[in-house]
């Protein structure tokens, strides 16, 4: 039943309220809010926008030969820098953003050579540079281009040697904080779909179709990090 007070009476209500200690439980209740309010800005998540430190941040690269079921008789890894690079990040979320990569710096880190044979990492290098592979005096940077992501996955559009193919980073994780973000995912491309192939098909074949590149980044707040 719904009681009504008058001025009189609230106001001794009030009085043996504080008496019995009525302060302190506003205290606590104010305490359990702010516990409540401040739960709820951590939970809301890094926003910002975030440049790539391309001192800090590579990705990896692997090609394999007769691979089969998985399994790959032969191959090469190695590395690659990024040019340039900006983040942009809603409540923990990658929203939009783009990674420019310089080709330029493409570098083996394997040790599947043979000199003897006529195979070094130098004959390599200018062989994924020529237009066999990636065009790199022509085309010297591959860009992708954030449009959005879906749980751990970072979709958006790749451009190699010019044609652009929508592409997604997976497992994709984040480790943001104090103005600081550092990001790790992998994508598979078909190499195929970006004129990545040797001119004679009999020597194509025995490549596998899948290039796979391992993202790892380091990107600073862009309104703290240095120009």
């Amino acid at each position: 039943m719904k009681r009504f007070f008058t001025i009189a009476s609230a106001a001794i209500f009030a009085a043996a309220l504080a008496s019995c200690g009525g302060n302190q439980n506003t205290e606590e209740t104010s305490t359990e809010e702010k516990s409540m309010e401040e739960q709820e800005t951590t939970n809301t998540g890094t926003s910002g926008q975030f440049k790539v430190s391309t001192d800090d941040s590579r990705i990896m690269w692997e090609g394999n030969m007769l691979a089969i079921g998985g399994v790959s008789l032969y191959g090469h890894q190695g590395t690659l820098n990024i040019a340039k690079g900006q983040l942009n990040m809603t409540d923990g979320v990658v929203t939009d953003g783009t990674i420019v990569v310089d080709m330029t710096t493409i570098a083996p880190t394997d040790d599947n050579y043979d000199p003897e044979e006529g195979k070094s990492k130098d004959k390599l290098i200018g062989h994924l540079s020529s237009d066999d592979f990636f065009a790199v005096e022509e085309y010297p940077t591959a860009t992708f281009v954030v449009t959005g992501a879906d749980n751990d996955v970072i979709k958006g559009d790749m451009t190699i040697r010019g044609v652009t193919n929508p592409e997604s980073i997976t497992d994709f994780t984040i480790d943001a904080e104090s103005g600081k973000m550092k990001a790790k995912g992998t994508m598979t491309l078909d190499r195929q779909k970006y004129e990545v192939a040797f001119s004679m098909s009999a020597e194509d074949k025995i490549l596998s179709d899948d290039i796979v590149l391992s993202f790892d980044l380091v990107a600073e707040d862009g309104k703290t990090a240095s120009k």
